[in-house]
């Protein structure tokens, strides 16, 4: 179990997570950026799902508690969903699309497949033109499109070390984990450790536009063999995004269950979900 200041006022006195009795499911964002769209998808499409977001950045945090007081150079987006932590609420487009209550858990951290908590250098991207969200644990190679704007020094922890604290009992599997580790996305998803039969959804970025921006960058390739090895399959890619699905798990599961299942995700354009349908809907046929 951590035991470490990150989690200070979020843990109950068990060291499980604080999570409001009418959520059903938890959703993990691992890499916010300072808008955390797929975390304010999430929150604002389903009243009873309860997010955890992960973040190492201060910079991006400010924008996340308000964009506009942040001084960020970035734009004040417009075409999709973002959370603001100071007011409470998801808005688009400067207006409340829903109030996020106590459905969300913010971290401020990196995640790595480490085996205990550990201090790290984090490269902080040129924050002109959005390039902050592709900072990293990684030192960025020459083919890097943006420089170096500071590097300042992260906590570490594993997936699995944060799962330690959900409460088993009451969730028995986790609904989504999303991960934009700017090429560490792998590393990412192996920490889930002991954990990764309880994950129905997956989605990573494994985009061919940013291979080799960062040295002993890791292959997308070993992404997906992992998951496929441990009993997921593609059921959808969107843009950059590619989502896995547990084919394993989702089998095991009840048709309520299944008809209550979702898969959000955000894309730069399409604000639609895609349909989780394709791989649930052959289960529930058989379920019927």
């Amino acid at each position: 179990m951590l035991n470490m200041d990150i989690l200070s006022g979020k843990l109950d006195e068990r060291g499980k997570f604080i999570i409001p009795e009418d959520q059903k499911h938890i959703n993990i964002d691992v890499g916010l950026a300072g808008e955390a769209p797929h975390s304010a998808i999430w929150l604002s499409e389903n009243d009873d799902r309860f997010v955890i977001g992960i973040e190492p950045l201060s910079y991006h945090w400010r924008m996340l508690k308000d964009f506009e007081k942040s001084k960020s150079i970035r734009p004040y987006p417009t075409n999709f969903k973002i959370i603001q932590l100071d007011e409470g609420v998801v808005k688009l487009n400067h207006k409340v699309v829903c109030e996020i209550g106590n459905r969300f858990c913010g971290i401020q951290c990196a995640i790595d497949d480490v085996k205990e908590l550990s201090w790290e250098k984090f490269y902080m991207m040129d924050p002109t033109d959005g390039a902050s969200g592709s900072s990293s644990l990684l030192k960025p190679s020459e083919k890097h499109p943006h420089f170096i704007e500071s590097i300042v020094q992260t906590p570490v922890i594993s997936l699995e070390a944060i799962l330690d604290h959900v409460d088993w009992e009451r969730f028995s599997f986790i609904e989504h984990i999303k991960t934009d580790c700017e090429g560490k996305d792998y590393e990412a998803v192996r920490s889930i450790g002991k954990y990764l039969d309880r994950i129905v959804f997956i989605t990573s970025e494994l985009s061919e536009d940013n291979i080799d921006h960062w040295e002993e960058q890791s292959d997308g390739w070993d992404l997906y063999h992992l998951l496929i090895a441990n009993g997921y399959k593609i059921f959808k890619v969107i843009g950059a995004d590619v989502i896995f699905a547990n084919m394993k798990l989702l089998e095991s599961l009840d048709k309520d269950t299944l008809d209550n299942l979702r898969c959000h995700v955000h894309h730069e354009v399409d604000l639609s979900a895609p349909d989780p349908q394709v791989v649930v809907q052959p289960l529930l046929e058989e379920r019927k």
